[in-house]
């Protein structure tokens, strides 16, 4: 599986910057383009499904689902296949390499810690970072929220738990949000978001009742809602799928690996950076991946990486910090714990399988 940045999630954001006459980062989606433009809509709403992955999306739903119906394409995501990197990059029509936010863990040299940057916080503990992200400059972005409104020619704005002003913290929420701000006469863009069924498909599993009738519910809320507004297109995505997991605690399973490492791992556990002793020599710690990990997870070099763009095509020194020496991407249901600290979900996310990968692209045209 490769990912493809010129028909990916990122190209929906370029093409509701297009329409807004902002200066699109990357390619545009050709159908999303021409629709806008024929249709000259008031509103434009991206809304997101947390993990709601194409293979999720067949799998849970019947082919006459309201979501299914109305799917009209399906899309790569960016690299990893994890909220951290994907949301970020449907905010701001960036890839990870660009933004910076290329995981759930990173590693910063300047500080020498892996911080999990939604919390702030040193892996796996409690211990708050010497630096909050947010005050490091190159992890600072501009979504397309805030480029709409600096620009001045129009409106935008959130629909979705952070907003501090209107935090929406669930899919009725966001949608009574939707419903009221379409109805206000400039014309606008509104970034909606929520949280599930990602957190259920952690927790219950991708086959569990409560996450299938999450989706369910989900999606009567939001077929109720596209009734009650005009002038829009409705566009439904997803920030990445997830998969059935096995997990491999590397202290207790691979302990001769663990003592390599010269840190803890960082980025996700289905994607995991890992950094050797200056003492290790490659043919050893190539002898424990050939014995332990070569059949679930494919090994790329740090300069193997960059040269694959898997992250983009900005060389960030950051990513390459994070990096280490390898990368070790899940290709099928494994996931690397460095140790008992780490979390262990029933699904999990970050790999590069089909069912990660892939998200469905789905239009409702509210124009008539």
């Amino acid at each position: 599986m490769e990912v493809n940045y010129k028909n990916s999630t990122i190209c929906i954001t370029n093409s509701i910057m297009k329409y807004f006459d902002i200066e699109p980062y990357h390619e545009t989606l050709d159908e999303l383009d021409k629709l806008l433009l024929d249709k000259k809509y008031k509103n434009v709403v991206l809304l997101i499904l947390d993990g709601l992955g194409n293979s999720s999306l067949d799998e849970l739903l019947p082919k006459s689902s309201f979501f299914i119906e109305n799917r009209v394409k399906v899309l790569s995501t960016v690299f990893p296949t994890t909220t951290t990197a994907a949301t970020t990059s449907l905010l701001t029509g960036l890839t990870p390499s660009e933004h910076n936010w290329c995981g759930w863990d990173m590693y910063f040299k300047d500080t020498n810690e892996t911080v999990a940057l939604y919390l702030n916080k040193v892996k796996d503990t409690n211990i708050e970072a010497k630096l909050k992200t947010k005050e490091r400059p190159y992890m600072n972005f501009k979504s397309i929220v805030d480029l709409i409104n600096e620009k001045g020619q129009d409106k935008a704005y959130y629909a979705y738990p952070f907003d501090f002003k209107n935090p929406c913290l669930n899919i009725d929420e966001v949608c009574d949000r939707i419903i009221k701000l379409c109805k206000e006469k400039d014309k606008k863009f509104i970034y909606g978001y929520i949280e599930t069924p990602d957190k259920l498909f952690h927790k219950e599993g991708l086959h569990s009742k409560i996450a299938k009738d999450d989706i369910i519910y989900s999606e009567q809320v939001i077929k109720d809602m596209c009734t009650k507004i005009k002038d829009t297109l409705i566009i439904i995505t997803a920030d990445h799928g997830l998969i059935k997991s096995q997990y491999i605690n590397i202290k207790k399973e691979i302990n001769a690996l663990y003592k390599m490492l010269e840190r803890t791992t960082a980025i996700e556990s289905r994607a995991t950076a890992i950094k050797l002793k200056d003492n290790v020599k490659k043919e050893d710690f190539l002898a424990i991946y050939n014995k332990y990990l070569k059949s679930s997870f494919l090994l790329l070099s740090k300069e193997e990486v960059l040269e694959k763009e898997l992250f983009g095509n900005n060389k960030s020194k950051y990513l390459e910090d994070t990096l280490g020496d390898y990368l070790l991407i899940a290709t099928k249901n494994m996931c690397l714990n460095y140790d008992d600290k780490s979390p262990i979900f029933k699904a999990n996310h970050g790999g590069l399988t089909k069912e990660e990968l892939f998200v469905p692209m789905i239009l409702i045209d509210r124009k008539k």
